[in-house]
């Protein structure tokens, strides 16, 4: 016995050759269709660089602050009396280095053959030297460390230098505490 097997019938009008078929939405319904695409795609980036942003500050090193542990001020000579700062120590590495902040305004620009040259002083009152620096316009601000450094020492001097001279040159600027 054979089974026939009827197929629904399209309740559509049969069309005529040539002609297209009649569209669901209009055009009104597909600009906004695509408009909603597009506003959908934007958001969407916003929200994919806010979340990159924040992933990036989440993982990376944002804590740039100096952890003091003493600071001594500084004040010109007379050789440039306008000039003042300070000088803080942080805390000692592991390798027995301890980390300074130099902050230094009113120092003049100097030529490239002269720099400026931090000193410390010991017990003895003898400067010891702990690195060189220049400056710029304004205020500056410079990191360097001293390996055995006591905890809080018996004085500050910068000094201004030629490059390759030996010895101290005029100090410039020293703390105000002797």
């Amino acid at each position: 016995m054979t089974q026939a097997v009827h197929w629904p019938r399209s309740k559509r009008k049969p069309t005529s050759d040539g002609a297209p078929p009649p569209t669901r939405l209009s055009d009104a319904a597909r600009r906004r269709r695509n408009e909603r695409r597009r506003e959908i795609g934007v958001l969407g980036l916003v929200l994919l660089g806010i979340a990159v942003f924040f992933i990036g500050y989440a993982t990376g090193r944002h804590d740039s602050t100096f952890r003091t542990s003493w600071y001594s001020p500084l004040q010109g000579t007379r050789v440039a009396p306008q000039t003042f700062g300070s000088v803080q120590g942080g805390s000692i590495d592991p390798a027995g280095n301890t980390a300074l902040l130099v902050t230094v305004r009113g120092l003049r620009i100097l030529r490239a053959n002269e720099h400026y040259a931090l000193y410390v002083l010991n017990a003895r009152r003898e400067p010891l030297r702990c690195g060189a620096f220049s400056v710029g316009a304004g205020t500056t601000q410079v990191k360097l460390s001293y390996p055995g450094l006591p905890r809080e020492p018996h004085g500050w001097k910068i000094a201004r230098e030629r490059t390759g001279a030996t010895g101290i040159g005029e100090i410039v600027a020293q703390a105000t505490w002797h």
